[in-house]
Parts: C-alpha cells; sequence; structure tokens
C-alpha cells in the first residue's frame, strides 16, 4: 500500500474509472476485482479499513448451514464452493476447522433435523473438496469437549468450515487490490457529490486527520458502505427511502480456561437460535445474537442482558462449572445490513442473508448484505453491474476478473506460499521468536510476515510480546504504520493485531507502551499523544462496561 500521505496528495490529481466508497470486506472485493480488470480504482473509508461489521463477524468462512432453514439451497451452495477457493487463495488465513453439534436429551428431535441438514449441506458441497459431517457418540462428544455435561448431552455430530480473522483478510484484500493499482485510503468521509448529466462525476471529501476537503473525479461510483447506504443515498436524493435494516449481533471473549473444549461448538439454542463457541486468539469466542437494531449506528455495544443470553445457552449444556460474566475478557457488537428498509422491529432471524445489487441516484451502484465468506463473487457481480451501467467504461483494456487466482498475502501460488513460510520460520527461529508468535505471523500477514521479523533481527526488543497472554509482538506495531495505513492506537490494537477484540484488560495496561512506541515512529507532540490515549481508553472501557456491570472487572486481573 501506498503511504496514507502520499495516496492523499494523488487522488484529487487524477479521474478514477470507478470510486469505491467504503471499506468493509465488500469495498475492499469491489476495488480487488476493478483493480484486477485494470481499472483506475480509488477506495476510500471515513474511518478505519473493516472498523465496522467486517471487523465484529463470528470469524467464519462458512457454507451456511443456518441458512437450509430458509431454503436458501443457491446461497449455501455458492459459499460452500467459495469456502473451497478461499483455502486455496489464502491458505495461511482461511483453514479448515473442526465443529462439533451436541445433541440434548430434550432435543433429539434437533439430532434428527441437524442430520438431515448436513447430509444436505454435504450434497451442495460435493463438488468443493469438503469432509463429510460424522455422526458422534456421548463419548466422543464429550472428549471432544469435556466442559458439556453428560446430563445433558447425548449424542453429536461433526461437521467441518473454515475459520480466519476477518479484519485481517479485509486489510490483505486491499493490500491486494493496491498491488494491482489501486489507491486506498482511510480516514476520508464523503460529504457530497457533483453530478453530471445526473450522474455521480466526483465525490467530495475531508480528510478527518488534516481537516482538508477535497474532491475526486469520478466515471463511476460504487457504494459499499454497508449500514450507512442509505445516508449516503440520501445525499444524492433527500426522498431516497430507506432500504437497509441494521441487525445487531454480539460476540464476547472468555479464557479457555474458564470452557474445556477441543473443538469449535455449534448449539441449537431452545428459542431455535444457534450460538457459536470459537477458540479463536487463544481464547474463547461466544457469539451471536441476532436481533433489530435502532440505536446509534456508529457505536453499538454489546449489553449486559446479550451477554447473559449467550452465557445462558453454553451453560445450559455445561457440567457443574458454569461461565460467569465475570469470566468475559471482551465484548463487542456488530451490525449486520440486511435487505429490507422499513422493516424496525421485526425478527431480523428470518430475514434473507441474500444481497442486493442496485443502481441508485446519480447512476451509483449500491451492495446491501452478503456475507463474508462470498466477498469475492459479490466483488465481480457489482464491477459487472458497473460496467453495465456505464458502457463507456468497457473499453478493450478493460479485461476479465482475475479475483479467482490472485492468492491473497502476497503469495504468487501455493509453491511460493510454501517456500516463503519455510524461510520466514527458519529466519524466525534464528532470531529466537516463538513459535505461537511465527503462527501468528504468518496467518496474519502472510508474505510480510518476512518484514516483520527482520525488523525483529535488527532490533531484539521488538520481539516483546504486546500483552502476556497472546502472541502478538511489538514489531507489529511500527511495520502497520509503514505499510498498512494504521494511523491510530485503535487501528493498531482492534484491527491490526486484534488484542482490543480479545482481552480489553490486557489490551489496556498494554496501552502506554505501544503509545511510546508509535510516538518514537511518527513523532506524536504530546497533544496528540494524550489524545490518542485518551480515545483508545474510552473505547476499552465503553465496550467492556456496556456489558458488565462492575468497573474493577476491567482489571487484566480478571483473567
Amino acid at each position: 500500500m501506498k503511504p496514507r500521505s502520499q495516496a492523499l496528495e494523488t487522488a484529487p490529481l487524477r479521474e478514477f474509472d470507478l470510486v469505491v466508497i467504503g471499506g468493509g470486506i465488500v469495498g475492499a472485493g469491489i476495488a480487488q476485482d476493478a483493480a484486477s480488470r485494470g481499472m483506475s480504482v480509488l477506495l476510500i473509508e471515513k474511518n478505519d479499513f473493516s472498523s465496522g461489521t467486517s471487523s465484529k463477524t463470528t470469524k467464519l468462512i462458512h457454507g451456511g448451514l443456518r441458512y437450509l432453514e430458509q431454503f436458501h439451497f443457491s446461497l449455501t451452495r455458492e459459499l460452500c464452493h467459495e469456502r473451497a477457493r478461499l483455502e486455496q487463495l489464502a491458505p495461511q488465513l482461511v483453514r479448515d476447522f473442526s465443529f462439533v453439534l451436541p445433541i440434548a436429551k430434550e432435543q433429539r428431535w434437533m439430532g434428527l433435523k441437524a442430520n438431515v441438514g448436513l447430509t444436505l449441506y454435504d450434497f451442495l458441497a460435493r463438488d468443493a473438496n469438503a469432509r463429510r459431517h460424522v455422526r458422534l457418540t456421548q463419548r466422543e462428544v464429550l472428549e471432544s469437549a469435556p466442559a458439556l455435561s453428560p446430563n445433558v448431552v447425548v449424542s453429536g455430530l461433526r461437521f467441518h468450515d473454515c475459520i480466519t480473522d476477518d479484519s485481517r483478510l479485509v486489510i490483505e484484500v486491499v493490500k491486494s487490490a493496491c498491488q494491482e493499482g489501486a489507491l486506498a485510503i482511510n480516514y476520508v468521509e464523503v460529504t457530497g457529490f457533483e453530478l453530471t448529466n445526473n450522474r455521480v462525476s466526483a465525490v467530495k471529501c475531508h480528510d478527518r486527520y488534516s481537516g482538508k476537503d477535497f474532491s475526486v473525479r469520478a466515471r463511476a461510483c460504487v457504494n459499499a458502505a454497508g449500514i450507512w447506504t442509505d445516508h449516503l443515498m440520501s445525499m444524492i436524493d433527500s426522498s431516497w427511502r430507506p432500504s437497509v435494516t441494521p441487525a445487531k449481533g454480539i460476540h464476547i471473549m472468555v479464557p479457555q480456561s474458564s470452557f474445556e473444549t477441543n473443538t469449535a461448538l455449534f448449539l441449537p439454542t431452545l428459542d431455535k437460535r444457534y450460538v457459536f463457541v470459537v477458540p479463536w486468539q487463544r481464547a474463547l469466542m461466544i457469539g451471536t445474537t441476532d436481533t433489530p437494531y435502532d440505536g446509534n449506528i456508529e457505536i453499538p455495544l454489546a449489553s449486559a442482558d446479550e451477554v447473559d443470553y449467550l452465557l445462558s445457552v453454553v451453560n445450559s449444556y455445561s457440567g457443574e462449572k458454569r461461565i460467569n460474566r465475570s469470566d468475559v475478557i471482551a465484548s463487542w457488537a456488530g451490525l449486520r445490513p440486511l435487505v429490507g428498509g422499513g422493516t424496525s422491529g421485526k425478527d431480523t432471524r428470518k430475514m434473507s442473508r441474500e444481497h442486493l445489487i442496485f443502481v441508485g441516484p446519480g447512476s451509483v451502484i449500491g451492495l446491501i448484505g452478503g456475507k463474508l465468506t462470498n466477498y469475492r463473487i459479490m466483488a465481480n457481480q457489482v464491477v459487472d453491474k458497473v460496467l453495465a451501467t456505464i458502457p463507456e467504461l468497457n473499453s478493450g483494456s478493460i479485461k476479465a476478473s482475475r479475483t479467482a487466482r490472485i492468492m491473497l498475502g502476497g503469495f504468487t501460488d501455493k509453491q511460493d506460499f510454501l517456500t516463503i513460510t519455510a524461510q520466514v520460520a527458519a529466519k524466525a527461529r534464528r532470531n529466537g521468536i516463538e513459535p505461537a508468535t511465527l503462527d501468528h505471523l504468518i496467518a496474519s500477514y502472510g508474505k510480510d510476515s518476512e518484514v516483520i521479523v527482520d525488523m525483529v533481527q535488527e532490533d531484539a526488543s521488538l520481539n516483546q510480546r504486546i500483552c502476556p497472554d497472546f502472541p502478538q509482538i511489538m514489531a507489529e506495531i511500527p511495520f502497520a504504520l509503514l505499510h498498512e495505513s494504521a494511523v491510530s492506537l485503535e487501528d493498531l490494537l482492534f484491527r491490526r493485531t486484534r488484542l482490543g477484540m480479545v482481552h480489553q484488560g490486557q489490551c489496556l495496561e498494554a496501552v502506554p507502551k505501544v503509545a511510546r512506541l508509535v510516538q518514537a515512529c511518527l513523532g506524536w507532540d504530546d497533544t496528540r499523544m494524550n489524545v490518542e490515549l485518551e480515545a483508545v481508553e474510552q473505547t476499552i472501557r465503553d465496550h467492556f462496561k456496556s456489558s458488565h456491570t462492575q468497573e474493577h472487572l476491567l482489571s487484566p486481573a480478571a483473567s
């Protein structure tokens, strides 16, 4: 990626074939797809890349087992095949993961229903090299997850999906788009549009850090702003009718010691939902909820009642040891942009997860809905729609999309992945980098992990862990500042390293030393330093306090 300052200088001087608004997985995918075809592309995001919904998912690249209940067979098949493709395109970042669905005594019918569903799931994924589900005895279920109660669970089913790091996936897609020639700039807010012949010809922008306003010329524009889609459309047409319904989903993190399991769990609930328990980042992630939301879309937070709901589901399957609210070490909430404006208060669980592509005022092409797993397909469809809507863009120089063949993480092919990771591993061992940290670096940064290892080789102090219980190291901080457009402490702790999403107590303790390193790298003065410290500390406290009733639980000792 070009340095943010350089991209800001370049953007107002050019006319772009396509300006993409929204730096989540959808916008990143569209930028990558369009750039891979030879289009000039600018991607802008009003906050940080993946700072919205795309950093707050359940971290799964999955076939959509739940969507079979809504008879979305084509969507499930599409997701199954994209899951297999992403395993090939990002082997370091998208990994096969085993799930167990326990069958409770009182829900034996659920076992029959789940077995039929998983059989159909296997059928829809039959050409995608997927591992088939198997039935488990009670003993096999309890061996996989000793925390489950033998008085509750009578049998189970094992199936496979994939796990990823959603925010890191977005960053790698953005970097891939930039490698294909796109420009990407975070913290650029759209303030208006200029139209020529009823078509957007320029996008008015505001740099949220310098305070400067500027415009970028565009031959076409895409709205990939997710839950902010309606806000952007109303800037062009004040009579725009809302088309997005936000659905709130929360997740909590607990220490692995609080619930013993060797596998991810897929827990059916009495109110016909499903709750995941997923080992992630050396902790356990529990989620998600699915409820209507009419609050402030800028700062959704997990409430104590929502946390209690997730804990009650897990505890309904567990033995004598219960997870309590005091075990929660982090929480967060995200808003899914579902298709269907004007449906506030309706049961969002029953709303479609299919995406919608539309042509809005000013010939802006937009997308609502969709999943992390099928971002590449959605991006391809959006760019096709752009070319169909604005045919003069479709010159002889525009090629077919290549994203089905572009590996993420900077690798050229599978052999390059194997060669580079072996080289990085050898160099990491010579520099005393822990095996857990090495695995984390390769999974998170791909080929760029070698740059981080080189930083440790030059300065051994950067091999220090950021938080004591997690493998992230200080060398990731200057790397993200120099190569991934991180500009704030929150960018670094919540989205580049993920520590703010994993253990908010330990993260709060680490903030001062991270800030000092950033100050040394960027030359922050005391005023900027204090502003950054106050901002990230407040963010952590807001997230944590919303799901707890006792202030002292924010202490790292709570782990």
